[in-house]
């Protein structure tokens, strides 16, 4: 009986807790991933405004020639950038930086996906998408005649984002495992102290209706103080006693007349 409440009580609490899990790592997540990408975004703006101060100047992208080392200081500000990109608006790449030693080789962004940036996105603010093994952020480059000359892409390191998130809810299941497990030693202990008095008084109580079934002439049942089941027990067997007695008389009564009866009839 014991084991079967808890089990009642334990399973409502699971239930609880992995509705908790669920909502604080959808909250999470949610957190995580627009930290990430502001920061990336706050990244790629401070490139944009850098490469566009030499649009300013007249230089065309293609030809500035320092572009490349401004790409590598950006990247060294995280190791999880994979690389950025800088295109003209017709979708060719003029420069490129990579993080070197990769593990897995970078896939190329389908065709035609720079032209497709270029048009739906707006030139004010930073763009984000993805694919199935990186975050990208992006912006667009335009000169100092507001007109669109390309755009930069940044690639991050999806596994990592997803590392973490792994590790955070990796993290809230574990606390909710412990959790759960002191919750189920404690309504073991809880279900234990609460029955263990009924289940004394059921087992003197059933001892007792025994020895009173078989047993005409067995004392009566003494109830321990506070136990209304045991006062219960004994109320309904003193009034058993009673109707036992009254019983008895009755007989008696009856087989007096009986007798009287007959030994009238013998006289006659």
């Amino acid at each position: 009986m014991y084991l079967k409440i808890t089990a009642a009580i334990t399973t409502l609490i699971a239930f609880v807790l992995g509705l908790a899990v669920l909502m604080n790592y959808a909250k999470f997540e949610r957190a995580f991933s627009s930290l990430t990408e502001s920061r990336l975004a706050f990244l790629v703006q401070d490139l944009r405004e850098t490469l566009e101060f030499g649009l300013d100047l007249g230089l065309d992208p293609a030809a500035m020639a320092n572009t490349a080392s401004i790409l590598a200081r950006e990247a060294a500000k995280d190791p999880q950038i994979l690389s950025i990109l800088v295109f003209d608006d017709q979708g060719q790449v003029l420069h490129r930086h990579q993080r070197e030693a990769l593990i897995h080789p970078l896939r190329d962004l389908p065709p035609g996906w720079f032209e497709t940036a270029l048009r739906t996105h707006s030139t004010a603010t930073p763009w984000r998408a993805s694919d199935p093994d990186t975050l990208i952020v992006g912006a667009t480059l335009t000169n100092n005649f507001g007109r669109v000359v390309g755009g930069i892409a940044l690639r991050y390191d999806r596994s990592f984002h997803d590392r973490e998130l792994a590790q955070a809810l990796a993290g809230l299941t574990q606390a909710a495992g412990l959790i759960l497990l002191a919750a189920a030693l404690i309504a073991l202990m809880s279900v234990w102290l609460l029955f263990r008095s009924a289940r004394r008084d059921l087992n003197r109580v059933g001892v007792a209706l025994t020895r009173f079934l078989e047993e005409a002439d067995h004392p009566a049942f003494q109830p321990g103080r506070g136990s209304k089941l045991e006062a219960g027990y004994a109320a309904a067997e003193q009034s058993s006693r009673e109707f036992r007695r009254r019983l008895r008389q009755a007989e008696r009564i009856l087989h007096l007349e009986q007798r009287l009866s007959n030994q009238g009839k013998a006289d006659d």
